[in-house]
């Protein structure tokens, strides 16, 4: 919208006939003071009056109309050159597709190439589908319709890189009217981040479950530990039920041996999921 609020006014009908006007006056008046101080015959005063018009218009538009034209021109070049030096050159993602031929691939800046593996050339043969693993060709087509309706979306997708691999993007997506139709694409990798929320999510896992066993699971054995050791026979070792309880006694010590086991595993499980995260921060 800022080069199009920045173009020159348009060089019309009307402008002509404002023009024209002026430089015949002018003409006239020029005309009058030298027929007032000469005395030329005819023919050489109306080849005068037609190079005094033709002069008079060709300077009045230069200066009116051709300078600033070109003037104004001149800094729409430069505003573009600027514009695209800035979306080639910015650390996010940035394409132009179309909408007829299924989102073909117009303009793709190098910090997507770089993210994706593909050439510029090669990404200006490709369409979205070729990249984009998340959504069919009717999926495709349908949330092409939703973003013309609203304008703009914003969403996470999966995208497939030359090498195999997959990764996740943030897709911000603006839709203009232009050449029956444009999507201007803003894209962020965030393979990483996405990673980190699953990871914080497993860790958030693990510690209510490490929380659990230690209000549930290991009171539960150690009441029982207490139970037994309240009724062994102190007083006569060799009271036969003593053995039936030293039996109990080693179940229980062995449940609680295995949970103890189970939450230093999940301790250990938390541990190296906290140096994952640590690692990719």
């Amino acid at each position: 919208m800022y080069l199009i609020n920045k173009r020159p006014k348009h060089f019309g009908f009307f402008d002509f006939f404002k023009l024209s006007l002026v430089c015949l006056v002018f003409d006239f008046t020029s005309m009058l003071v030298i027929e007032q101080f000469t005395n030329l015959n005819g023919i050489i005063l109306l080849i005068l009056e037609s190079v005094i018009f033709t002069l008079s218009f060709s300077i009045a538009y230069y200066l009116i109309y051709y300078r600033p034209f070109h003037h104004s021109f001149q800094n729409s070049l430069e505003l573009l050159n600027e514009f695209e030096t800035v979306l080639r050159t910015t650390s996010d993602g940035f394409w132009i597709t179309d909408i007829e031929h299924n989102g073909r691939i117009l303009f793709v800046n190098d910090a997507y190439c770089e993210m994706i593996g593909y050439t510029r050339q090669e990404l200006l043969q490709m369409n979205i589908r070729d990249i984009d693993c998340n959504e069919s060709l009717e999926e495709m087509k349908d949330h092409f319709q939703r973003i013309i309706e609203k304008k703009h979306d914003r969403f996470v997708s999966t995208h497939m890189t030359k090498s195999g691999e997959k990764i996740e993007v943030e897709v911000s997506v603006t839709f203009l009217n232009i050449n029956q139709g444009r999507f201007y694409v803003f894209l962020k990798n965030i393979t990483q981040e996405q990673q980190l929320k699953r990871n914080m999510l497993q860790q958030n896992e693990k510690l209510y479950e490490i929380a659990f066993l230690q209000s549930h699971q290991v009171r539960a054995p150690i009441v029982r530990l207490l139970g037994l050791i309240k009724v062994i026979n102190y007083e006569n070792f060799s009271d036969p039920e003593n053995k039936e309880i030293i039996h109990a006694l080693k179940d229980a010590t062995e449940n609680f041996d295995e949970i103890i086991r189970e939450i230093i595993n999940k301790t250990n499980d938390l541990q190296q999921l906290k140096q994952e995260n640590d690692s990719k921060q």
